[in-house]
């Protein structure tokens, strides 16, 4: 079963194919477009109107808007620099997950910690001095807790 964001995304697609002009929808595959048209939501009505920088739409459907430009809209030279973009965005995405989430820098960081935690001078004892009451601190003691506890 698709996600529901996703159907309504393919909703929305579904809505634009319709306002699309003849001669750029015939540049998308039929199988493609079937593939929209089967699994879209038929309980979602997308709110779609030209022009198309007013509408609000979701990012699921601007990213296959996206990947409908790139792979049978645009000429091959777009293409390629769309492909070589892309690229470089996830290897920089990737190099700050790397970055983030290395294995060996961590271990760095938590022995940089525990050398740090064993280098720190310790927190100072002082003696207490303890004084034990006398017999008749005792006894009044006593006479106090039976009256707290009635």
């Amino acid at each position: 079963m698709m996600k529901q964001e996703y159907a309504e995304a393919f909703s929305e697609v579904d809505k634009i194919f319709e306002l699309m002009p003849i001669e750029l929808l015939n540049k998308i595959p039929n199988k493609f477009k079937e593939l929209i048209k089967e699994n879209k939501s038929n309980s979602y009505e997308p709110n779609i109107y030209e022009p198309f920088e007013n509408c609000k739409l979701k990012d699921e459907t601007l990213i296959i808007l996206a990947l409908i430009y790139r792979d049978f809209l645009c000429t091959q030279e777009e293409k390629k620099e769309l492909l070589i973009r892309d690229s470089n965005r996830i290897k920089e995405f990737e190099d700050e997950l790397r970055k983030k989430y290395n294995p060996d820098d961590i271990f760095k960081n938590r022995a940089k910690s525990t050398n740090d935690f064993n280098n720190t001078e310790e927190p100072s004892t002082a003696i207490i001095e303890y004084k034990e009451k006398n017999f008749l601190q005792k006894i009044f003691d006593k006479i106090k807790n039976l009256f707290k506890k009635n």
